[in-house]
């Protein structure tokens, strides 16, 4: 032990002193010389930790400082719901044409092969694409008001019913409630549509028993006594073969697209607007909130689609990380009153030097996440 002493005070350079004389004056000595070198090492670590405090003390770090601690009391905005798959309706009409009483579908009858050729070539898309999936066919029937009320309103179901039919054989779509049915009976209101989009010289006086009753017999009883039944044989020539029709409203829904595909990254900057909200948050998750890139996207998504809270939050929370108080402001704005801008309006607030306002927005976001208001309150304090 105590070789290995003086060994290190020979590092010193304090071997030199040591006196040859006795035994015990050289313990003396040695006590003498682990007091000196006690003392050496207390001066030397008092030096350096004075050395330490000098050099934080003239390091102008503040201002970094400052933005970092800003930077953790942030809040951002998961968007969840809008990552859900997106449910999009495809409205077509099938104009398909029937012998009189008659329910079965006859692509030969009528105007029924070009008809049902362009739905074809309108649904098919639909069925093979590869962006999406079938989530529902929903037909419903509609007759034209001509005859008798009820026996219109059957012929509609029955001929929706066998267009269904129709639809699972040619496309060889499964009948597992894929397709529903409904049907509407006489379109009345079909009908009022085109007579008053039309230049017919009688609109006025029809339109007038529209609104005097909502009784279907009542109508057409009146519509035929106009001019004695003229006004009514045109209706039936001009109008009564747009009301006979088929609507589909086919539903699809939106597989997830790879946000590693580079097209899409590319899309987000150079063609915004073909780009869905929901490709936005997807391709902004690939970076860390508070990062350039992150930004980047979020501010893109919040110009492109400004009624997106979720955007325009985001692009606030980002833009003041960057320390940019102006854009956050800006995007601030655009979801005034909003609960979920409190905590970055108060961060917002203390970046201009208001502590007390920032401690009113923290306190008012209590409610949306008590430990990260509380956290940022404790700040202030």
């Amino acid at each position: 032990m105590q070789k290995r002493i003086l060994e290190g005070i020979a590092g010193l350079g304090l071997l030199a002193v040591l006196p040859a004389c006795s035994s015990q004056k050289e313990t003396v000595a040695t006590e003498n010389i682990y007091e000196v070198a006690r003392t050496m090492s207390v001066e030397t670590k008092q030096e350096k930790d004075s050395q330490l405090l000098s050099r934080s003390v003239t390091i102008p770090q503040l201002q970094i400082d400052a933005q970092s601690v800003y930077g953790r009391m942030i809040t951002y905005i998961t968007p969840d719901e809008e990552l859900l798959p997106t449910v999009s309706v495809e409205k077509l009409d099938a104009y398909i044409d029937f012998p009189a009483g008659n329910v079965q579908i006859n692509p030969k009858y009528g105007n029924n092969r070009a008809e049902l050729a362009k739905l074809e070539e309108q649904l098919k898309p639909l069925l093979q694409s590869g962006n999406g999936k079938i989530k529902k066919i929903r037909i419903t029937g509609y007759a034209s008001p001509d005859g008798n009320t009820k026996a219109n309103e059957q012929l509609a179901g029955n001929r929706a019913i066998q267009f269904k039919n129709y639809l699972q054989k040619q496309f060889h779509l499964p009948n597992d409630g894929l397709i529903t049915v409904d049907w509407v009976g006489e379109d009345w209101e079909g009908l009022q549509r085109l007579i008053v989009g039309s230049d017919k010289k009688y609109s006025s006086r029809v339109l007038s028993i529209f609104q005097l009753t909502d009784d279907p017999d009542s109508r057409r009883k009146q519509i035929k006594a106009i001019d004695n039944g003229a006004v009514y044989k045109d209706i039936e020539k001009s109008f009564f073969s747009r009301l006979r029709r088929m609507e589909l409203a086919v539903e699809t829904e939106s597989e997830t697209v790879s946000v590693n595909d580079p097209q899409l990254i590319e899309k987000v900057y150079n063609q915004p607007d073909k780009v869905s909200l929901q490709d936005f948050f997807r391709v902004a998750a690939l970076y860390r909130p508070g990062t350039e890139q992150y930004r980047e996207i979020y501010e893109v998504a919040a110009y492109t689609y400004p009624t997106c809270k979720v955007a325009q939050l985001n692009a606030a929370a980002a833009a003041l990380s960057q320390g940019d108080k102006e854009s956050a402001r800006y995007f601030f704005q655009q979801v005034n009153g909003d609960p979920r801008a409190y905590n970055n309006l108060g961060v917002l607030s203390l970046m201009d030097g208001d502590k007390e306002n920032a401690a009113g927005y923290f306190r008012k976001y209590l409610p949306q996440n008590p430990r990260i208001a509380r956290e940022n309150l404790n700040y202030l304090e």
